[in-house]
């Protein structure tokens, strides 16, 4: 199951804020790290993990797509047991679809919910990747936002050539299957989206930052005109002027990284 960006409006009780402040009662165990205001109703046995990882994480997006946060704060509610968490978004949120881990981006903070389990650390990069991209109040299009979430969920050694998606985006370019780009722009509504999509989306993300240095500025740069707000070409259209055969790179692209690491 994937995680999800959700758009709502958020009424002035959750996380326990009172009254317009935006200032949260106390939960049982908090603590801050940089901009990321952590909530839990249990206590955390070791801080120093999820400290690293919201630094690394912070810092690569950053880099990486050269943008600079505006370290606006956002809250990471954090549920001892799936059970706690189902029970207080039904209860808060009961029309959102349900998630292993959410991020809700509302007029004031963003916040992130989810709970304790095996694999916490991959829906937390998921989730956070969003509050970084979307501190604006401009939305991205769906597929660059969940595509560059689903890019920066693994872990950092992983990125390049050890993404689960690989061996299957691999073997459908060899048999010159090709996501369409077009396709995924059109779709604007998260219910539509699909497995498939945040796949194939994750599959433009990679070969947009790996294939050239041209290509992940294109990315870049349009990744920042989003983010202003500003009026601009569709991406696919932007893209195939760069790359005349796109089709082809494409398929080069994921081929010759899996015939790579199978040597």
């Amino acid at each position: 199951m994937r995680n999800s960006l959700i758009y709502a409006v958020c009424v002035a009780s959750i996380l326990g804020f009172s009254g317009m402040s935006a200032e949260p009662n106390d939960w049982p165990h908090e603590l801050s790290i940089r901009q990321f205001k952590i909530h839990c109703d249990f206590e955390l046995r070791d801080s120093r993990e999820l400290t690293s990882q919201l630094d690394s994480l912070t810092r690569s997006v950053e880099e990486l797509l050269r943008i600079t946060s505006e370290r606006k704060p956002v809250h990471i509610v954090l549920f001892e047991t799936s059970a706690a968490y189902e029970r207080y978004m039904h209860n808060y949120f009961p029309k959102l679809p349900a998630r292993r881990a959410i991020f809700i981006q509302d007029r004031g903070p963003g916040m992130l919910f989810t709970h304790w389990h095996d694999d916490v650390q991959t829906d937390l990069r998921h989730e956070v990747t969003h509050a970084l991209l979307n501190e604006q109040s401009a939305p991205l299009p769906l597929w660059l936002d969940e595509g560059l979430a689903e890019y920066f969920e693994v872990a950092e050694e992983q990125r390049f050539d050890a993404n689960p998606y690989l061996d299957e985006v691999a073997e459908l370019a060899r048999a010159g299957v090709v996501p369409s780009l077009l396709q995924l722009e059109a779709i604007d509504q998260l219910e539509n989206f699909e497995n498939t999509q945040y796949r194939d989306s994750w599959a433009w993300i990679h070969f947009l930052l790996h294939r050239t240095h041209e290509t992940r500025m294109l990315l870049v740069d349009y990744l920042q005109r989003c983010r202003a707000g500003d009026q601009q070409l569709e991406f696919s259209r932007q893209l195939v002027k760069v790359l005349p055969k796109l089709n082809a790179e494409f398929q080069q692209h994921f081929t010759s990284l899996v015939d790579k690491n199978s040597k």
